[in-house]
This record gives structure tokens, sequence and C-alpha cells, in this order.
């Protein structure tokens, strides 16, 4: 079985150790921090040696802070390790570019940390997608906000905004033409606690994206303890309408269309909500699922989850772009 090392115990650092276990694995662990080797899971093995624990494991995991991701990561792939790196790869798309580029040199399987590519009910969406279930989609919007702690080294773009910026591409099928951002610091800390992003697709099709920790939120958050958070998905096609509630762990699907009506109205004709099916999945059980691919994708070669450049340099360019937009007050064109 492929060796692991962990790089990172905090929170979610924690949630790995969780997935591990329920794939009947384990990883060697490197905490630097006293408290956070506390924390952890009894029996958890740790290590000192980031030189010596490389040498002795066949794949590594991180999930540290972002501002650490660039060296460690760098540190993997010169040793020719796999790498599963926690979102967002870097902090911003040319580190990712770099990094990519490091893996490709070096023969390294990397797969991105992003949960909800991993989630039932946003893969059930894709997947409706895909097969044109929505018909020509026209909007997509995504919640991932709430009452929680403002980390200290992140701020809503790459701490939340991170996975929509991901997620919502994937979903439309094409990369966005144009970005434009409205960044706030209500806390004044120096960081962006509230973001709001809009995209425009090719297509036409729109999007917009809200992340912070600074607004009410709905549903306890099931990783950060004391937090209130709402993680919502939205789209909206000419053949159906979907919202997913990612904290209820609901998913509605209605199939239709608006129709012409006397005096110049449209009216709404749609049938029933309907459920996908889609199954419900704990947070550890997300991660366990991105696991278990990565390891499949070590033993076989084969990437199953975005990698660098899919799940690096692309949604961390639209975040790239968010900057820009929010600096100068005005549309970014975005070019794949």
């Amino acid at each position: 079985m492929t060796r692991l090392l962990l790089l990172g115990c905090g929170a979610f650092g924690r949630v790995h150790l969780a997935a591990l276990s329920r794939l009947g694995r384990e990883a060697l662990v490197l905490e630097p921090d006293a408290a956070m080797r506390a924390a952890a899971p009894a029996g958890t093995r740790f290590v000192a040696d980031l030189d010596a624990a490389l040498r002795d494991c066949e794949a590594v995991l991180i999930a540290t802070p972002p501002a650490t991701h660039v060296a460690l990561a760098q540190a993997v792939l010169r040793g020719g390790r796999d790498l599963f790196l926690e979102k967002p790869a870097t902090e911003t798309a040319a580190e990712s570019a770099m990094l990519h580029e490091l893996a490709e040199a070096r023969g390294c399987i990397v797969q991105l940390g992003l949960f909800f590519r991993f989630h039932p009910k946003a893969q059930a969406i894709h997947r409706l997608a895909q097969d044109g279930g929505f018909g020509r989609i026209h909007h997509l919007s995504a919640r991932m906000s709430g009452l929680k702690r403002a980390r200290g080294d992140s701020g809503a773009l790459l701490n939340d905004a991170v996975h929509f910026a991901d997620l919502l591409p994937w979903i439309a099928g094409e990369a966005p033409s144009h970005v434009f951002a409205t960044l706030s610091d209500p806390l004044r800390r120096g960081r962006e606690d509230l973001a709001l992003i809009q995209l425009r697709f090719p297509s036409g099709a729109t999007a917009l994206i809200e992340a912070g920790c600074v607004l009410p939120g709905e549903h306890a958050d099931a990783v950060v303890p004391g937090a209130e958070t709402r993680k919502l998905l939205a789209v909206a096609g000419s053949a159906a309408l979907a919202e997913v509630d990612f904290m209820a762990e609901t998913l509605r699907l209605r199939r239709g269309a608006h129709h012409p009506a006397g005096g110049g109205a449209w009216l709404p004709d749609h049938a029933p909500a309907e459920d996908l099916g889609a199954v419900a999945l704990d947070p550890v059980g997300v991660v366990a699922a991105q696991l278990a691919a990565f390891l499949q994708a070590v033993a076989t070669r084969v990437k199953r989850g975005p990698d660098l450049y899919e799940g690096g340099v692309l949604p961390l360019r639209i975040l790239d772009a968010a900057r820009r937009s929010a600096h100068e007050m005005r549309v970014q064109e975005f070019s794949d």
C-alpha cells in the first residue's frame, strides 16, 4: 500500500485523517504546532523532519495554510512524490502554473482538494448539465457565506470563493469571458472578508458568487466549531432549474420553461420538483471520496480529479481577475 505523509493537522487536516481511517488507511503526520498535535486523534503517528519523512513516503497530502503551499509542494514534487494539495492550490495563478510545470516535468500525479467536485449533489448537477438536461444554461449562482471566524491566513477569495470559481465553470462547461468583482473589508483587518464576483461566459450565460464570513448563516458548520453558514448552488437553463443546499443535503430540480402568453407576458410552465437521487454524504465522506480517487490515480498513474492546471491555474486566474476588477473598478476580460 502507498505510504502516505500528511502535512498539517489543523481542523481540515483532522478531516483528512478521519477520511483515511474510513478507507482503512493511515498516514504519518508532520505538524509543528503543539496545540494541533494535541487535538489530533489518539494514535496519530507524528514525524518531526520533513526531508526524512519525504524519503520514507510515496505520496503526500498537504493541508496547511495557503501561504505555505508553494514551498512545501516544491519540496514534494522535486522529491518525485505524488501530491494531494488542499485548496487553494496557491495564492496566485502564476504560482500554480509554476508548480504544474514542475509536476509535469517530474511525472508526478497531483490532485487538488476541491471538495465540491466530489460532492454527490454537485456531481449530479454536473452530469445533468453535460447531458443537456438544463438546455441552454443562462445563469449559475453560488453562496458560500455566513457568520464564522475570519481566518488569519486568507480572506473570502482563497478560503471560500475558490470553490465556486472552480465549480461554476466546470458545470457550465466553459471558462468565463469577463469578470467583475466587488471586494470589501468590513472588519478593517486588511483582507477581503466579503466578496461578490460576477462572471459572463462566451455562451452568454452569467454567474454570481457570494463569499464571506460576516453575513447571517443558516446551518451549523460541520467542520468549523461555532460557525453558521450557507452553502448554496443554483443553475437555471432553458429546460430546467435546480437548487442545491449543501448544508441541508437537498437537491430540487424542476423541468420546464417559460412560454408566451397573452399581452406579451411569458409564464413559467415547470413540472413539480424532483430529486435526482444523489446520496447524502458528510464532509468526511466527501474527502474520503477525493482521497480514494487520488490513491487510485497514484496506483494506476491515471488522473482522477482536477490537477494543478484545472484546479489551480484556472480558478485562481478568476480570483486574480476579481482582485484587479475590484481595485480598478472595471470589468476584466478573461481568456483561457
